[in-house]
Protein backbone atom coordinates (compact mmCIF):
# COMPACT_ATOMS: atom_id res chain seq x y z
CA UNK A 1 0.00 0.00 0.00
CA UNK A 2 2.70 2.56 1.31
CA UNK A 3 4.46 1.48 -2.12
CA UNK A 4 1.14 2.47 -4.52
CA UNK A 5 0.92 5.76 -2.27
CA UNK A 6 4.02 6.66 -3.45
CA UNK A 7 3.61 6.22 -6.45
CA UNK A 8 0.51 8.41 -6.53
CA UNK A 9 2.47 11.43 -5.18
CA UNK A 10 5.12 11.47 -7.14
CA UNK A 11 2.91 11.46 -10.11
CA UNK A 12 1.03 14.45 -8.46
CA UNK A 13 4.46 15.81 -8.20
CA UNK A 14 5.29 16.13 -11.93
CA UNK A 15 2.56 16.93 -12.99
CA UNK A 16 1.36 13.63 -15.14
CA UNK A 17 2.71 12.28 -18.28
CA UNK A 18 0.11 13.50 -21.21
CA UNK A 19 -1.30 10.20 -22.43
CA UNK A 20 -4.32 8.33 -22.38
CA UNK A 21 -3.55 5.31 -20.89
CA UNK A 22 -2.07 7.37 -17.65
CA UNK A 23 -5.02 9.29 -17.39
CA UNK A 24 -6.72 6.59 -17.66
CA UNK A 25 -5.32 4.78 -14.93
CA UNK A 26 -5.65 8.18 -12.45
CA UNK A 27 -9.17 7.91 -13.07
CA UNK A 28 -9.85 4.46 -12.26
CA UNK A 29 -8.48 5.02 -8.98
CA UNK A 30 -10.77 3.92 -6.41
CA UNK A 31 -11.57 7.40 -4.77
CA UNK A 32 -13.21 5.68 -1.22
CA UNK A 33 -10.44 3.58 -0.79
CA UNK A 34 -7.28 6.14 -1.75
CA UNK A 35 -5.38 6.97 1.85
CA UNK A 36 -4.31 10.39 0.89
CA UNK A 37 -6.13 13.72 2.36
CA UNK A 38 -8.77 14.52 0.22
CA UNK A 39 -7.61 18.15 -0.68
CA UNK A 40 -4.43 15.86 -2.49
CA UNK A 41 -6.95 14.18 -4.16
CA UNK A 42 -8.68 17.05 -5.54
CA UNK A 43 -5.36 18.41 -7.04
CA UNK A 44 -4.67 14.99 -8.44
CA UNK A 45 -7.77 15.14 -10.45
CA UNK A 46 -7.36 18.76 -11.29
CA UNK A 47 -4.04 18.04 -12.91
CA UNK A 48 -5.37 15.25 -14.73
CA UNK A 49 -8.27 16.92 -16.05
CA UNK A 50 -6.16 19.91 -17.45
CA UNK A 51 -3.84 16.74 -18.73
CA UNK A 52 -6.91 15.27 -20.83
CA UNK A 53 -7.45 18.88 -22.30
CA UNK A 54 -4.09 19.58 -23.78
CA UNK A 55 -4.42 16.12 -25.72
CA UNK A 56 -8.35 17.03 -26.37
CA UNK A 57 -9.65 13.54 -24.48
CA UNK A 58 -12.71 14.48 -23.75
CA UNK A 59 -13.58 11.15 -22.15
CA UNK A 60 -10.71 11.42 -20.02
CA UNK A 61 -11.93 15.28 -18.76
CA UNK A 62 -15.27 13.51 -18.64
CA UNK A 63 -13.98 10.78 -16.00
CA UNK A 64 -11.79 13.49 -14.17
CA UNK A 65 -14.83 15.86 -13.68
CA UNK A 66 -16.72 12.53 -12.32
CA UNK A 67 -14.12 11.80 -10.17
CA UNK A 68 -13.58 15.41 -8.66
CA UNK A 69 -17.93 15.64 -8.10
CA UNK A 70 -17.45 12.55 -5.65
CA UNK A 71 -14.26 14.09 -3.78
CA UNK A 72 -16.05 17.32 -2.90
CA UNK A 73 -18.64 15.71 -2.13
CA UNK A 74 -17.22 13.50 0.92
CA UNK A 75 -15.72 17.19 1.81
CA UNK A 76 -19.39 18.30 1.98
CA UNK A 77 -18.57 20.69 -0.44
CA UNK A 78 -21.70 20.22 -2.47
CA UNK A 79 -21.66 23.36 -4.93
CA UNK A 80 -18.32 21.86 -6.36
CA UNK A 81 -19.92 18.72 -6.64
CA UNK A 82 -22.84 19.83 -8.25
CA UNK A 83 -20.35 21.69 -10.47
CA UNK A 84 -18.06 19.13 -11.86
CA UNK A 85 -20.49 16.54 -11.94
CA UNK A 86 -22.82 18.21 -14.32
CA UNK A 87 -19.98 18.98 -16.41
CA UNK A 88 -18.92 15.50 -16.99
CA UNK A 89 -22.22 14.33 -17.77
CA UNK A 90 -22.42 17.02 -20.58
CA UNK A 91 -18.94 15.79 -22.29
CA UNK A 92 -20.62 11.68 -21.75
CA UNK A 93 -23.77 12.93 -23.45
CA UNK A 94 -21.62 14.51 -26.29
CA UNK A 95 -19.74 11.51 -26.58
CA UNK A 96 -22.83 9.58 -26.56
CA UNK A 97 -22.11 7.44 -23.69
CA UNK A 98 -25.22 6.92 -22.17
CA UNK A 99 -24.22 4.59 -19.76
CA UNK A 100 -22.11 7.07 -18.03
CA UNK A 101 -24.50 9.68 -18.33
CA UNK A 102 -27.19 7.69 -16.04
CA UNK A 103 -24.33 6.67 -13.84
CA UNK A 104 -23.49 10.63 -12.88
CA UNK A 105 -26.97 11.45 -13.19
CA UNK A 106 -27.19 8.82 -9.94
CA UNK A 107 -24.38 9.58 -8.44
CA UNK A 108 -24.34 13.17 -8.51
CA UNK A 109 -27.86 12.40 -6.99
CA UNK A 110 -26.91 10.42 -4.12
CA UNK A 111 -24.26 12.52 -3.23
CA UNK A 112 -26.75 15.52 -2.57
CA UNK A 113 -29.40 13.64 -0.37
CA UNK A 114 -28.45 15.58 2.99
CA UNK A 115 -28.08 18.72 1.56
CA UNK A 116 -30.92 18.95 -1.20
CA UNK A 117 -33.40 16.33 -1.58
CA UNK A 118 -35.61 17.64 -4.15
CA UNK A 119 -32.75 17.85 -6.62
CA UNK A 120 -31.02 14.75 -5.64
CA UNK A 121 -34.57 13.24 -6.32
CA UNK A 122 -34.94 14.47 -9.43
CA UNK A 123 -31.06 13.72 -10.63
CA UNK A 124 -31.39 10.01 -9.63
CA UNK A 125 -34.60 9.58 -11.16
CA UNK A 126 -33.15 11.03 -14.28
CA UNK A 127 -29.87 8.36 -14.33
CA UNK A 128 -32.77 5.80 -13.81
CA UNK A 129 -34.62 6.57 -16.25
CA UNK A 130 -31.91 6.58 -18.73
CA UNK A 131 -30.23 3.01 -17.27
CA UNK A 132 -33.96 1.41 -17.54
CA UNK A 133 -34.66 2.65 -21.15
CA UNK A 134 -31.08 0.88 -22.29
CA UNK A 135 -30.88 -2.07 -19.83
CA UNK A 136 -27.85 -1.33 -18.31
CA UNK A 137 -28.06 -3.90 -15.65
CA UNK A 138 -24.10 -3.03 -14.33
CA UNK A 139 -25.25 0.69 -13.41
CA UNK A 140 -29.26 -0.11 -12.08
CA UNK A 141 -27.58 -2.25 -9.17
CA UNK A 142 -26.51 0.73 -7.95
CA UNK A 143 -28.86 2.82 -9.02
CA UNK A 144 -31.48 0.91 -7.42
CA UNK A 145 -29.75 0.90 -4.52
CA UNK A 146 -28.95 4.32 -3.86
CA UNK A 147 -32.45 5.17 -4.75
CA UNK A 148 -33.34 2.89 -2.13
CA UNK A 149 -30.91 5.65 0.35
CA UNK A 150 -32.97 8.46 -0.70
CA UNK A 151 -36.42 6.64 0.55
CA UNK A 152 -35.34 5.58 3.54
CA UNK A 153 -33.93 9.35 4.36
CA UNK A 154 -37.36 10.36 3.53
CA UNK A 155 -39.13 7.67 5.86
CA UNK A 156 -40.83 5.69 2.63
CA UNK A 157 -39.88 2.39 4.20
CA UNK A 158 -41.62 -0.06 1.65
CA UNK A 159 -40.16 1.75 -1.17
CA UNK A 160 -36.76 1.56 0.49
CA UNK A 161 -36.93 -1.96 0.39
CA UNK A 162 -38.34 -2.59 -2.81
CA UNK A 163 -35.23 -0.87 -4.29
CA UNK A 164 -32.99 -2.30 -2.18
CA UNK A 165 -33.88 -5.74 -3.27
CA UNK A 166 -34.25 -5.06 -6.49
CA UNK A 167 -30.60 -4.04 -6.66
CA UNK A 168 -29.42 -6.82 -4.48
CA UNK A 169 -30.94 -9.41 -6.68
CA UNK A 170 -29.29 -7.99 -9.83
CA UNK A 171 -25.63 -7.47 -7.90
CA UNK A 172 -26.24 -11.39 -6.58
CA UNK A 173 -26.46 -12.55 -10.37
CA UNK A 174 -23.62 -10.53 -11.49
CA UNK A 175 -21.74 -11.88 -8.47
CA UNK A 176 -20.85 -8.15 -7.10
CA UNK A 177 -18.84 -8.49 -4.26
CA UNK A 178 -18.39 -5.17 -3.51
CA UNK A 179 -21.89 -4.30 -4.55
CA UNK A 180 -23.52 -7.12 -2.07
CA UNK A 181 -22.67 -5.75 1.09
CA UNK A 182 -24.06 -2.78 0.64
CA UNK A 183 -26.93 -3.54 -0.35
CA UNK A 184 -27.34 -6.05 2.80
CA UNK A 185 -26.07 -3.24 5.02
CA UNK A 186 -28.75 -0.66 3.52
CA UNK A 187 -32.03 -3.63 4.19
CA UNK A 188 -30.24 -4.31 7.45
CA UNK A 189 -30.71 -0.68 7.97
CA UNK A 190 -34.55 -0.87 7.56
CA UNK A 191 -34.83 -4.03 9.90
CA UNK A 192 -33.61 -1.93 12.58
CA UNK A 193 -35.50 1.11 12.32
CA UNK A 194 -38.80 -1.63 11.83
CA UNK A 195 -37.38 -2.61 15.88
CA UNK A 196 -36.12 -6.16 14.14
CA UNK A 197 -32.87 -5.51 16.35
CA UNK A 198 -31.48 -9.33 15.83
CA UNK A 199 -31.81 -9.62 12.46
CA UNK A 200 -30.73 -6.16 11.33
CA UNK A 201 -27.39 -6.66 13.66
CA UNK A 202 -27.09 -10.19 12.14
CA UNK A 203 -27.10 -8.23 8.82
CA UNK A 204 -24.61 -5.61 9.51
CA UNK A 205 -22.62 -8.14 10.40
CA UNK A 206 -22.67 -10.04 7.42
CA UNK A 207 -21.69 -6.69 5.87
CA UNK A 208 -18.80 -5.91 8.03
CA UNK A 209 -17.36 -9.45 7.60
CA UNK A 210 -17.34 -8.57 3.65
CA UNK A 211 -15.91 -5.27 4.02
CA UNK A 212 -12.92 -6.36 6.41
CA UNK A 213 -12.36 -8.91 3.63
CA UNK A 214 -12.15 -6.20 0.74
CA UNK A 215 -10.58 -3.84 3.20
CA UNK A 216 -13.11 -1.36 2.49
CA UNK A 217 -12.17 1.54 5.14
CA UNK A 218 -15.73 3.93 4.50
CA UNK A 219 -17.78 0.68 4.65
CA UNK A 220 -16.21 -0.74 7.81
CA UNK A 221 -16.53 2.85 9.78
CA UNK A 222 -20.08 2.86 8.50
CA UNK A 223 -21.31 -0.81 9.90
CA UNK A 224 -19.72 -0.14 13.62
CA UNK A 225 -21.52 2.85 13.47
CA UNK A 226 -24.90 0.98 12.14
CA UNK A 227 -24.37 -1.92 14.52
CA UNK A 228 -23.73 0.98 17.50
CA UNK A 229 -27.19 2.41 16.85
CA UNK A 230 -28.70 -1.03 16.70
CA UNK A 231 -27.42 -1.47 20.39
CA UNK A 232 -28.59 2.20 21.49
CA UNK A 233 -31.61 1.57 20.18
CA UNK A 234 -31.66 -2.01 22.57
CA UNK A 235 -30.50 0.30 25.27
CA UNK A 236 -27.50 -1.85 25.74
CA UNK A 237 -24.96 1.34 25.87
CA UNK A 238 -21.40 -0.24 26.39
CA UNK A 239 -21.54 -2.25 23.26
CA UNK A 240 -23.08 0.83 21.68
CA UNK A 241 -20.22 3.31 22.11
CA UNK A 242 -17.30 0.54 21.68
CA UNK A 243 -18.85 -0.42 17.83
CA UNK A 244 -19.26 4.16 17.11
CA UNK A 245 -15.42 4.46 18.94
CA UNK A 246 -14.24 2.07 15.89
CA UNK A 247 -15.69 3.86 13.80
CA UNK A 248 -14.38 7.06 14.63
CA UNK A 249 -10.98 6.94 14.02
CA UNK A 250 -11.62 5.91 10.51
CA UNK A 251 -14.26 8.18 9.45
CA UNK A 252 -12.09 11.32 10.54
CA UNK A 253 -8.43 9.52 9.30
CA UNK A 254 -10.68 9.38 5.69
CA UNK A 255 -12.08 12.85 6.32
CA UNK A 256 -15.28 11.11 5.89
CA UNK A 257 -16.83 14.49 7.92
CA UNK A 258 -20.73 13.51 7.49
CA UNK A 259 -20.07 10.25 9.04
CA UNK A 260 -17.61 11.79 11.70
CA UNK A 261 -20.47 14.37 12.21
CA UNK A 262 -23.07 11.75 13.27
CA UNK A 263 -20.79 9.98 15.27
CA UNK A 264 -19.91 12.81 17.21
CA UNK A 265 -23.70 13.51 17.68
CA UNK A 266 -24.56 9.93 18.44
CA UNK A 267 -21.55 9.71 21.30
CA UNK A 268 -23.34 12.35 22.60
CA UNK A 269 -27.11 11.13 22.91
CA UNK A 270 -25.98 7.94 24.61
CA UNK A 271 -24.01 10.02 27.28
CA UNK A 272 -26.68 12.07 27.58
CA UNK A 273 -28.98 9.36 28.28
CA UNK A 274 -26.80 7.85 30.95
CA UNK A 275 -26.94 11.05 32.33
CA UNK A 276 -22.79 11.54 32.11
CA UNK A 277 -23.27 15.15 31.18
CA UNK A 278 -19.47 15.96 30.91
CA UNK A 279 -19.34 13.62 28.31
CA UNK A 280 -22.30 14.09 26.29
CA UNK A 281 -20.91 18.04 25.99
CA UNK A 282 -18.18 17.42 25.09
CA UNK A 283 -18.71 15.60 21.73
CA UNK A 284 -21.32 17.63 21.45
CA UNK A 285 -19.06 20.33 20.84
CA UNK A 286 -17.20 18.59 18.51
CA UNK A 287 -20.74 17.96 16.40
CA UNK A 288 -21.27 21.89 16.39
CA UNK A 289 -18.06 22.17 15.38
CA UNK A 290 -18.03 19.79 12.29
CA UNK A 291 -21.25 20.55 11.35
CA UNK A 292 -20.86 24.57 11.13
CA UNK A 293 -17.96 23.78 8.81
CA UNK A 294 -20.07 21.45 6.43
CA UNK A 295 -23.54 23.20 7.05
CA UNK A 296 -25.16 24.11 3.10
CA UNK A 297 -28.70 24.99 3.01
CA UNK A 298 -30.97 25.92 0.48
CA UNK A 299 -31.01 29.95 1.45
CA UNK A 300 -27.20 29.79 0.85
CA UNK A 301 -27.59 28.41 -2.72
CA UNK A 302 -30.38 30.50 -3.94
CA UNK A 303 -28.55 33.27 -2.46
CA UNK A 304 -25.48 32.36 -4.70
CA UNK A 305 -27.05 31.86 -7.41
CA UNK A 306 -28.93 35.03 -7.39
CA UNK A 307 -25.67 36.89 -6.31
CA UNK A 308 -23.66 35.19 -9.74
CA UNK A 309 -26.65 36.84 -11.42
CA UNK A 310 -25.68 40.09 -10.00
CA UNK A 311 -22.70 40.44 -10.17
CA UNK A 312 -22.92 39.86 -13.45
CA UNK A 313 -25.13 42.39 -14.65
CA UNK A 314 -22.89 44.78 -12.09
CA UNK A 315 -20.20 43.72 -14.96
CA UNK A 316 -22.01 44.66 -17.87
CA UNK A 317 -23.09 47.66 -16.55
CA UNK A 318 -19.42 48.55 -16.44
CA UNK A 319 -18.83 47.40 -19.75
CA UNK A 320 -21.40 49.67 -20.78
CA UNK A 321 -20.00 52.40 -18.51
CA UNK A 322 -16.42 51.60 -20.69
CA UNK A 323 -17.62 51.58 -23.90
CA UNK A 324 -19.25 54.90 -23.04
CA UNK A 325 -15.63 56.96 -22.21
CA UNK A 326 -14.51 55.20 -25.38
CA UNK A 327 -16.73 56.38 -28.14
CA UNK A 328 -16.39 60.11 -26.08
CA UNK A 329 -12.92 60.11 -26.87
CA UNK A 330 -13.68 59.15 -30.54
CA UNK A 331 -16.28 61.75 -30.73
CA UNK A 332 -13.67 64.37 -30.36
CA UNK A 333 -11.31 62.89 -32.41
CA UNK A 334 -13.71 62.92 -35.44
CA UNK A 335 -15.10 66.56 -33.91
CA UNK A 336 -18.24 68.16 -35.51
CA UNK A 337 -18.57 65.44 -38.69
CA UNK A 338 -19.64 62.78 -36.08
CA UNK A 339 -21.52 64.93 -33.46
CA UNK A 340 -24.69 63.88 -34.64
CA UNK A 341 -23.98 60.28 -34.77
CA UNK A 342 -22.46 60.82 -31.03
CA UNK A 343 -25.52 62.34 -29.61
CA UNK A 344 -27.38 59.01 -30.93
CA UNK A 345 -24.99 56.95 -29.09
CA UNK A 346 -25.08 58.62 -26.08
CA UNK A 347 -29.08 58.15 -25.95
CA UNK A 348 -28.48 54.98 -26.74
CA UNK A 349 -26.20 54.22 -24.35
CA UNK A 350 -27.83 56.06 -21.58
CA UNK A 351 -30.77 53.81 -22.86
CA UNK A 352 -28.89 50.61 -22.28
CA UNK A 353 -27.22 51.92 -18.93
CA UNK A 354 -30.54 52.47 -17.77
CA UNK A 355 -32.25 49.14 -18.43
CA UNK A 356 -29.35 47.99 -16.73
CA UNK A 357 -29.93 49.40 -13.55
CA UNK A 358 -33.61 48.42 -14.01
CA UNK A 359 -32.25 45.02 -14.14
CA UNK A 360 -30.05 45.00 -11.67
CA UNK A 361 -32.95 46.35 -9.30
CA UNK A 362 -35.38 43.45 -10.25
CA UNK A 363 -32.52 41.12 -9.50
CA UNK A 364 -32.24 42.07 -6.00
CA UNK A 365 -36.46 42.30 -5.71
CA UNK A 366 -36.28 38.72 -6.98
CA UNK A 367 -33.51 37.97 -4.30
CA UNK A 368 -35.15 39.07 -1.46
CA UNK A 369 -38.57 37.24 -2.64
CA UNK A 370 -37.03 33.79 -2.65
CA UNK A 371 -35.32 34.34 0.55
CA UNK A 372 -38.84 35.15 1.93
CA UNK A 373 -40.40 32.17 0.12
CA UNK A 374 -37.30 29.47 0.98
CA UNK A 375 -38.13 30.84 4.20
CA UNK A 376 -41.88 29.83 4.07
CA UNK A 377 -41.31 26.42 2.74
CA UNK A 378 -38.74 25.68 5.47
CA UNK A 379 -41.29 26.82 8.06
CA UNK A 380 -43.41 24.95 6.43
CA UNK A 381 -41.96 21.33 5.74
CA UNK A 382 -40.53 21.79 9.36
CA UNK A 383 -44.46 21.92 10.74
CA UNK A 384 -45.23 18.80 8.44
CA UNK A 385 -42.36 16.81 10.07
CA UNK A 386 -42.72 17.73 13.60
CA UNK A 387 -46.67 16.37 13.15
CA UNK A 388 -45.60 13.62 11.35
CA UNK A 389 -42.92 12.46 14.35
CA UNK A 390 -44.98 13.27 17.10
CA UNK A 391 -47.53 11.29 15.85
CA UNK A 392 -44.70 8.87 15.50
CA UNK A 393 -43.18 8.95 18.48
CA UNK A 394 -45.95 9.98 21.10
CA UNK A 395 -49.30 8.46 19.63
CA UNK A 396 -47.87 5.32 18.34
CA UNK A 397 -45.89 4.84 21.40
CA UNK A 398 -49.06 4.92 23.56
CA UNK A 399 -51.03 2.51 21.29
CA UNK A 400 -48.15 -0.03 21.34
CA UNK A 401 -48.50 0.62 25.16
CA UNK A 402 -52.17 -0.27 25.02
CA UNK A 403 -51.78 -3.72 23.28
CA UNK A 404 -48.97 -4.94 25.48
CA UNK A 405 -51.04 -3.91 28.25
CA UNK A 406 -53.80 -5.95 27.22
CA UNK A 407 -52.01 -8.93 26.39
CA UNK A 408 -50.56 -8.42 29.71
CA UNK A 409 -54.08 -8.63 31.18
CA UNK A 410 -55.68 -11.57 29.36
CA UNK A 411 -52.26 -13.52 30.23
CA UNK A 412 -53.49 -11.85 34.30
CA UNK A 413 -56.77 -13.17 33.82
CA UNK A 414 -56.61 -16.83 34.23
CA UNK A 415 -60.65 -16.76 35.65
CA UNK A 416 -61.89 -14.50 33.23
CA UNK A 417 -64.67 -16.17 30.90
CA UNK A 418 -64.17 -16.58 26.89
CA UNK A 419 -66.37 -13.55 26.17
CA UNK A 420 -64.11 -11.29 28.10
CA UNK A 421 -61.49 -13.29 26.38
CA UNK A 422 -62.60 -12.34 23.03
CA UNK A 423 -63.51 -8.84 23.64
CA UNK A 424 -60.06 -8.01 25.07
CA UNK A 425 -58.76 -9.92 21.85
CA UNK A 426 -60.73 -7.99 19.46
CA UNK A 427 -59.46 -4.54 21.41
CA UNK A 428 -55.76 -5.70 20.91
CA UNK A 429 -56.67 -6.60 17.08
CA UNK A 430 -58.45 -3.05 16.68
CA UNK A 431 -55.61 -1.44 18.36
CA UNK A 432 -52.78 -2.97 16.13
CA UNK A 433 -54.84 -2.06 13.05
CA UNK A 434 -55.09 1.23 14.13
CA UNK A 435 -51.00 1.22 14.32
CA UNK A 436 -51.22 0.32 10.47
CA UNK A 437 -53.28 3.15 10.08
CA UNK A 438 -51.41 5.66 11.68
CA UNK A 439 -48.13 4.50 9.75
CA UNK A 440 -50.07 4.92 6.72
CA UNK A 441 -51.11 8.40 7.41
CA UNK A 442 -47.48 9.12 8.47
CA UNK A 443 -46.23 8.07 5.02
CA UNK A 444 -48.70 10.57 2.95
CA UNK A 445 -47.49 13.85 6.17
CA UNK A 446 -43.58 13.42 5.28
CA UNK A 447 -44.01 15.23 2.40
CA UNK A 448 -45.92 17.62 -0.16
CA UNK A 449 -46.36 14.71 -3.01
CA UNK A 450 -46.24 11.17 -3.86
CA UNK A 451 -45.27 9.77 -6.81
CA UNK A 452 -47.00 6.93 -8.60
CA UNK A 453 -43.34 4.29 -7.59
CA UNK A 454 -44.38 5.49 -3.92
CA UNK A 455 -47.88 4.62 -4.25
CA UNK A 456 -47.86 1.49 -5.89
CA UNK A 457 -44.72 0.22 -3.45
CA UNK A 458 -47.14 1.07 -0.79
CA UNK A 459 -50.17 -0.97 -2.54
CA UNK A 460 -47.59 -3.70 -3.00
CA UNK A 461 -46.85 -3.78 0.39
CA UNK A 462 -50.28 -3.80 1.70
CA UNK A 463 -51.36 -7.00 -1.14
CA UNK A 464 -48.29 -8.62 0.39
CA UNK A 465 -49.15 -8.02 4.25
CA UNK A 466 -53.56 -9.13 3.40
CA UNK A 467 -51.94 -12.13 1.18
CA UNK A 468 -49.41 -13.30 4.08
CA UNK A 469 -52.81 -13.21 6.37
CA UNK A 470 -55.29 -14.72 4.22
CA UNK A 471 -54.67 -18.67 3.59
CA UNK A 472 -56.53 -20.03 -0.09
CA UNK A 473 -57.07 -16.51 -0.92
CA UNK A 474 -55.06 -15.50 -4.49
CA UNK A 475 -54.03 -11.99 -4.72
CA UNK A 476 -52.98 -10.03 -8.30
CA UNK A 477 -51.71 -6.80 -8.76
CA UNK A 478 -51.31 -5.53 -12.19
CA UNK A 479 -50.12 -1.74 -13.02
CA UNK A 480 -50.13 -1.09 -17.13
CA UNK A 481 -46.70 -0.34 -18.15
CA UNK A 482 -47.52 2.81 -20.12
CA UNK A 483 -48.16 4.94 -16.81
CA UNK A 484 -44.82 7.30 -15.63
CA UNK A 485 -43.51 6.29 -11.99
CA UNK A 486 -42.61 9.42 -11.78
CA UNK A 487 -46.55 10.88 -11.95
CA UNK A 488 -46.92 13.03 -9.08
CA UNK A 489 -49.93 13.07 -6.46
CA UNK A 490 -50.70 15.54 -4.04
CA UNK A 491 -50.46 13.74 -0.53
CA UNK A 492 -54.22 13.88 -0.14
CA UNK A 493 -55.08 12.64 -3.54
CA UNK A 494 -52.52 9.44 -2.89
CA UNK A 495 -53.29 8.44 -0.04
CA UNK A 496 -57.15 8.63 -0.55
CA UNK A 497 -56.65 6.27 -3.65
CA UNK A 498 -54.51 3.79 -1.66
CA UNK A 499 -57.59 3.67 0.85
CA UNK A 500 -60.32 3.12 -1.58
CA UNK A 501 -58.14 0.26 -2.77
CA UNK A 502 -57.17 -0.82 1.12
CA UNK A 503 -61.17 -0.89 1.92
CA UNK A 504 -62.46 -2.70 -1.15
CA UNK A 505 -59.81 -4.96 -0.51
CA UNK A 506 -60.66 -5.57 3.57
CA UNK A 507 -64.30 -5.94 2.07
CA UNK A 508 -63.71 -8.66 0.02
CA UNK A 509 -61.77 -10.51 2.50
CA UNK A 510 -64.42 -10.06 5.01
CA UNK A 511 -67.72 -10.41 3.22
CA UNK A 512 -67.29 -11.78 0.44
CA UNK A 513 -65.62 -15.42 1.01
CA UNK A 514 -63.93 -15.04 -2.12
CA UNK A 515 -60.47 -16.77 -3.77
CA UNK A 516 -59.47 -14.48 -5.70
CA UNK A 517 -58.96 -10.49 -4.99
CA UNK A 518 -57.19 -8.94 -8.00
CA UNK A 519 -56.16 -4.86 -8.29
CA UNK A 520 -55.19 -3.32 -12.01
CA UNK A 521 -54.40 0.13 -12.89
CA UNK A 522 -54.37 1.34 -16.23
CA UNK A 523 -54.81 4.47 -17.81
CA UNK A 524 -56.62 5.86 -20.70
CA UNK A 525 -57.94 9.09 -22.08
CA UNK A 526 -55.96 11.11 -19.50
CA UNK A 527 -57.67 9.50 -16.95
CA UNK A 528 -56.65 6.90 -13.86
CA UNK A 529 -58.64 3.47 -13.88
CA UNK A 530 -58.42 1.67 -10.50
CA UNK A 531 -60.22 -1.83 -10.92
CA UNK A 532 -61.11 -3.89 -7.73
CA UNK A 533 -62.31 -7.52 -8.12
CA UNK A 534 -63.28 -10.57 -6.54
CA UNK A 535 -64.87 -13.83 -7.20
CA UNK A 536 -67.11 -13.91 -4.11
CA UNK A 537 -70.67 -14.36 -3.05
CA UNK A 538 -71.36 -10.83 -4.19
CA UNK A 539 -74.72 -8.61 -2.80
CA UNK A 540 -77.68 -6.87 -4.58
CA UNK A 541 -77.18 -3.46 -4.40
CA UNK A 542 -80.70 -2.40 -4.27
CA UNK A 543 -81.05 -4.17 -1.61
CA UNK A 544 -77.94 -4.15 0.80
CA UNK A 545 -77.81 -0.69 3.13
CA UNK A 546 -74.75 1.53 1.89
CA UNK A 547 -72.41 1.36 5.39
CA UNK A 548 -70.05 3.91 5.98
CA UNK A 549 -67.31 1.65 3.79
CA UNK A 550 -69.14 2.38 1.33
CA UNK A 551 -69.88 6.24 2.12
CA UNK A 552 -66.51 6.76 2.65
CA UNK A 553 -65.31 5.23 -0.80
CA UNK A 554 -68.04 7.78 -2.13
CA UNK A 555 -66.80 10.38 -0.29
CA UNK A 556 -62.65 9.86 -1.57
CA UNK A 557 -64.02 9.23 -4.91
CA UNK A 558 -65.53 13.01 -5.11
CA UNK A 559 -62.34 14.65 -3.49
CA UNK A 560 -60.60 13.33 -5.97
CA UNK A 561 -62.89 14.92 -8.78
CA UNK A 562 -63.17 11.56 -9.94
CA UNK A 563 -66.29 8.68 -10.03
CA UNK A 564 -66.44 5.30 -8.23
CA UNK A 565 -68.81 2.51 -9.66
CA UNK A 566 -69.68 -0.90 -7.67
CA UNK A 567 -71.06 -4.00 -10.04
CA UNK A 568 -71.59 -6.90 -8.26
CA UNK A 569 -74.53 -9.70 -8.46
CA UNK A 570 -75.31 -12.93 -5.81
CA UNK A 571 -72.84 -15.86 -6.64
CA UNK A 572 -71.18 -13.55 -9.04
CA UNK A 573 -68.59 -11.26 -7.60
CA UNK A 574 -68.29 -8.01 -7.18
CA UNK A 575 -66.33 -5.33 -9.17
CA UNK A 576 -65.26 -1.66 -8.07
CA UNK A 577 -64.25 0.84 -10.77
CA UNK A 578 -62.73 4.26 -9.54
CA UNK A 579 -61.79 6.58 -12.22
CA UNK A 580 -59.34 9.94 -11.30
CA UNK A 581 -58.62 12.75 -14.31
CA UNK A 582 -55.13 12.70 -14.63
CA UNK A 583 -54.80 16.98 -14.21
CA UNK A 584 -56.70 16.19 -10.78
CA UNK A 585 -53.95 14.13 -9.27
CA UNK A 586 -51.01 16.35 -10.36
CA UNK A 587 -49.45 18.16 -7.84
CA UNK A 588 -50.60 22.53 -8.02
Amino acid sequence: MKKVLSLIFLISSVALSQNKQTIDSINNLYVQGLNIPKDSLIKLYKVNAENAQKISYEKGVADAYSKLSLAYSYQGVYDKSAQYGLEGVKLYEKLGLNDQVAYRYAELGYSMKYNDMEKAQAYMQRGKSVAEENNYDSVLKDIYNNYGVLKEIQNQLDSALYFYNKGLKIKKEQNDSIGIPYSISNIAGVYGLQKKFGKAKEYFNQSLQARLKMEDSIGIAENHTQIGEVFMAEEKYDEAILNIKKSLPISLKKEYRNLTQYNYKTLSDIFKSQNKADSALFYFEKYLAIKDSIHNTEVQKKIAELSIEYETEKKEKELAERELEIEQKNTLIYGSLGLAFLLGLLGYLFYNQQKLKNRQLKKEGELKTALAKIETQNRLQEQRLRISRDLHDNIGAQLTFIISSIDNLKFGLKNATQKTKDKLTNISSFTSQTIYELRDTIWAMNKESITFEDLQARITNFINQASAASKGVDFTFQVSETISTEHTFTSVAGMNIYRIIQESVNNALKYADANNISVAISEEQNKFLITISDNGKGFNITEIQQGNGLNNMKKRAQDLEGNIEFQSNVNKGTNIELTVPKYSSVKK
